[in-house]
């Protein structure tokens, strides 16, 4: 019963090992898409959906670190991966209350948003993430997407956010 919202491009729920269709009876549960303003988070980019897998793919041909988890898709990034701070702050809110209805427990579990730029930790993303956290949703975030060497960019750099990074064969 592990949800997981992804704060990307979108998912493709149409594909296969992603359970082939969005809505209730689906593995990508919903989701909004804040680039278009609609309730269709459908990737454009790729990159989401890359995500999605990585953390809970379940086919034939992929499985996902959590492949019996469900999937919500928060669209903050256009089919270029870019995007506005309001679009990736009004997902963040979105995952502590998917439906919009008050009155239900439905909080995600469990948020990667692997997307970065110039840090600051007082910024209104990393107090978002940190808000969240302190809400009970855990954030799972890349240390950053600049390509600079031991750098860590926002939402990395939130106090509270599970921040991953990678290394080369050189420790890079």
């Amino acid at each position: 019963n592990i949800t997981i919202g992804i704060i990307d491009t979108g998912i493709d729920y149409n594909h296969a090992d992603l359970g082939g269709g969005f809505g209730s009876n689906y593995k990508v549960k919903g989701g909004y898409d804040f680039v278009n303003k609609d309730s269709d988070p459908m990737d454009d980019n790729g990159h989401g959906t890359h995500v999605a897998g990585i953390a809970a793919a379940n086919g034939t041909n992929l499985k996902g670190a959590a492949p019996d988890a469900k999937l919500y898709a928060f669209k903050v990034l256009d089919n270029y991966g870019s995007g506005w701070d309001s679009w990736i702050l009004a997902a963040i809110e979105r995952v502590l209350d998917p439906d919009q209805n008050p009155a239900t427990d439905d909080a995600i579990d469990v948020v990667n948003m692997s997307l970065g730029r110039a840090p600051g930790t007082d910024d209104p993303i990393s107090e978002a993430v940190n808000n969240a956290v302190s809400q009970g949703v855990v954030f799972v975030v890349a240390a950053g997407n600049s390509y600079d060497y031991g750098t860590v960019s926002t939402p990395g750099v939130a106090e509270k956010a599970i921040t991953v990074g990678a290394t080369d064969i050189s420790d890079f």
